[in-house]
Order: C-alpha cells, then sequence, then structure tokens
C-alpha cells in the first residue's frame, strides 16, 4: 500500500469522489470531484460505497481548492446520499 493510501484510509484523510457538478479548482481546471472525509464514510452506510474513491490527504484537498465534504447534510446537499 503507498503512503498516500495508508494516510487517506486513516481517520484523518479524505477520498475524492464524483460530484454531480462541476466546479473550478485553484489551478483553474474544472472537476466533477469532491473530497469527502474518511471518517464520514465510515459513519455513514449510505456513503459507504463511495470510499473507494481516490485517497488524497484533506489538507492536499483544500489546497488545491477540492470542496470538502465533512457531515452528512453536506453530502445530502451535494447530492451524495
Amino acid at each position: 500500500m503507498t503512503p498516500n493510501k495508508q494516510a487517506a484510509k486513516g481517520i484523518g484523510g479524505c477520498v475524492l469522489v464524483p460530484s454531480p457538478s462541476a466546479y473550478r479548482l485553484k489551478s483553474g481546471t474544472w472537476t466533477h470531484k469532491l473530497a469527502v472525509t474518511v471518517s464520514l464514510l465510515r459513519a455513514e452506510p449510505s456513503l459507504r460505497r463511495l470510499s473507494e474513491g481516490i485517497p488524497i490527504t484533506c489538507e492536499e484537498a483544500v489546497a488545491q481548492g477540492y470542496l470538502l465534504v465533512r457531515r452528512y447534510d453536506e453530502a445530502v446537499m451535494y447530492g451524495l446520499a
């Protein structure tokens, strides 16, 4: 397992999952990915199907400009649940 994947699989990591709409990252590129915390994915049974997404640290996701989903109501708002 790569060090990046190990960090993301811990409670403090994030996973990039498909987003229903596009938005721009800080670099100016468009993306259809949201960063969801691993702790939320583990806590909510309806979101566990998303846990096989692309692992990333939450700090790196925020630095790149990904929208960070930390709570279940945010996941509902973005159409993930």
